[in-house]
């Protein structure tokens, strides 16, 4: 069955659509048949002409409408925010038409002063673009608000519902739990509770709602039940207890609500949504703004592509050199661990000696024995890491983001560090705010250190921070800041 946020996307986007297109026909009528506009009365003149331009318009608004974040999830939201949501976009339509009506006019203006005088402030097209913008921003508005609602009742009757788990078989968990299903216009179903103090009895309820075990059964009731978000429900908890309970859930991707009286406990270090309607606050939230999302990838492929070409002679040159040097492969492939927890295989150039783990796996060290001579000038200017830019084509890297980590490793550090699971809700990066700030790893107090830095750059995630991780992993690479 669709999910709800899938649905409605899909109708939000056919809605912008078909209002946008009207409110185009409804501008041409305006200006050539309804006589509003003496100057441009043309009867003669048919809608026909101007498909391919209605077209391009319409493709132009859903751009602007989805750099503006319009096909995010707002049954959440409030009607208001949304509103003004779409007259934000709506302004930098108009923006844009005024542009493109006046601004070769406007120029012509400002660098030939002996011109005739323009009116593109005042007259009838000053008035055919107000008329517009009132109608795509009105019937956008209306056609949205008139979705959303439909998606309500839908919801009220359960289809396309988002399943929560209550965590904590207790008073508060009860309310929490009654709250929402009042509530289930929100899109958000408790599904059962689960306990710690509990063991799993078969037709064992409690609030109605049946027990599915202890919090180490999280891992697998969420993939069964296909469960969307958790709900952190209990009165008093200590901050062991709650990293445990985000240890058996980092890599899953599903939304973590706590109430507010627990979120203080953690209210100092991560950022969350509060959810609209209900008493409960998102940690661990994704906030970056969707239509930098769409941005962040159309960079990485072209950043990625573009430094493929202009280094393939070096990286022709890297061949040879590691060729000469010593016998064995000139790539070292290796699995890793990417986003929520899905293995992809790393191909980066070989700085070692073939055999460098012939004893397992084990950290790098400073003036490591095992690093090659070639291999040390190519990890010093991180010539080693370019040829992981075809898994950021793929889509299993971006250019920014934690680094990815060998499965051996992943299980070791989730035992030994609190939250370090949470890595896994970010695409891996060719280089991130910790591999800039500090360098390899050596040891688990390393890998400390950078987890900070990692889920500082998971609160703050933003192109502009992107823009600036790269600018010092240019300055990394020329001064040789961090090799190993």
């Amino acid at each position: 069955m669709i999910r709800a946020s899938a649905l409605e996307k899909i109708l939000l986007l056919i809605a912008d659509l078909l209002t946008i297109s009207f409110c185009f026909y409804l501008a041409f009528w305006l200006q050539f048949h309804s006589g509003w506009i003496v100057d441009k009365l043309d009867l003669n003149r048919d809608f026909s002409e101007y498909y391919s331009a209605g077209g391009a318009v319409a493709v132009v608004w859903i751009g602007i409408f989805a750099f503006a974040g319009m096909y995010r999830k707002w049954l959440l939201e409030s009607r208001i925010f949304h509103v003004l949501t779409i007259l934000r976009a709506v302004i930098y339509g108009l923006v844009l038409v005024v542009v493109a009506l006046f601004g070769l006019e406007l120029v012509a203006r400002i660098f030939s002063p002996e011109a005739a005088p323009t009116h593109f402030l005042y007259g009838s097209r000053v008035k055919l673009v107000l008329a517009y913008g009132i109608l795509v921003f009105l019937l956008v508005a209306l056609a949205r608000l008139g979705i959303l609602y439909f998606l309500k009742q839908l919801l009220k009757r359960g289809f396309g519902v988002d399943r929560l788990l209550v965590l904590g078989a207790n008073p508060l968990g009860a309310e929490i739990s009654a709250q929402l299903q009042r509530s289930s216009e929100l899109g958000q179903r408790p599904v059962g509770f689960m306990d710690e103090r509990h063991a799993v009895i078969e037709g064992k309820f409690f609030e109605g709602l049946p027990l599915l075990g202890k919090y180490s059964d999280l891992p697998k009731v969420v993939r069964r039940d296909k469960v969307a978000g958790i709900i952190i429900a209990h009165e008093s908890s200590s901050i062991r207890e709650v990293l445990r309970i985000f240890d058996w859930v980092a890599e899953l991707p599903i939304h973590i609500y706590v109430v507010p009286d627990l979120y203080d406990v953690v209210a100092g270090h991560f950022k969350g949504n509060l959810v609209h309607g209900v008493e409960l606050q998102e940690v661990f939230a994704f906030n970056m703004a969707p239509w930098q999302v769409q941005v962040k990838r159309l960079l990485d492929v072209v950043v990625a592509g573009l430094l493929l070409v202009f280094t393939f002679p070096l990286l022709l040159l890297s061949a040879i050199a590691i060729k000469w040097e010593s016998k064995g492969p000139v790539f070292y492939s290796q699995e890793r661990v990417g986003l929520y927890g899905r293995p992809f295989m790393v191909h980066k150039f070989r700085t070692m000696a073939t055999d460098a783990e012939k004893a397992g796996p084990q950290w790098a060290t400073k003036k490591d024995p095992r690093i090659t001579r070639v291999g040390r000038f190519l990890r010093k200017t991180r010539i080693d890491e370019i040829p992981q830019l075809l898994c950021v084509l793929r889509g299993e890297m971006s250019m920014v983001g934690p680094r990815p980590e060998r499965a051996h490793f992943v299980e070791q550090l989730r035992k030994q560090i609190p939250l370090y699971m949470f890595r896994l809700k970010m695409k891996p990066g060719l280089t991130g705010w910790a591999q800039v700030r500090h360098s390899y790893d050596t040891c688990i107090e390393d890998v400390q250190k950078k987890l900070k830095y990692d889920l500082y750059y998971f609160e703050n995630m933003s192109l502009m921070l992107d823009l600036q991780i790269l600018v010092r992993t240019i300055l990394v690479v020329l001064t040789g800041k961090g090799a190993q």
